[in-house]
């Protein structure tokens, strides 16, 4: 999906997700050959957890953290 059909699924605009690509907690994702990205359903959970989180106030680094255990896959529960 395009970064506009993105922000519209989650509700993160898209400068938003920019952003948080820009401050690593959103991988940068590949360019399709018209130069625009594309991102898929795992982005999209992603940017919604993210958006959970800042709704209940965690702080960037916050989520920063989460996520960063949740990417380490041979962690337990």
């Amino acid at each position: 999906m395009s970064i506009g059909q993105l922000a519209k699924a989650s509700g993160v605009q898209a400068v938003t997700i920019r952003y948080y690509e820009k401050q690593g907690l959103l991988a940068p994702q590949r360019r399709a050959a018209n130069g625009y990205r594309e991102y898929g359903n795992a982005q999209l959970r992603r940017l919604t957890f993210i958006r959970r989180c800042r709704r209940l106030g965690f702080s960037l680094d916050d989520i920063r953290a989460l996520l960063g255990l949740a990417d380490q896959q041979a962690l337990p529960c």
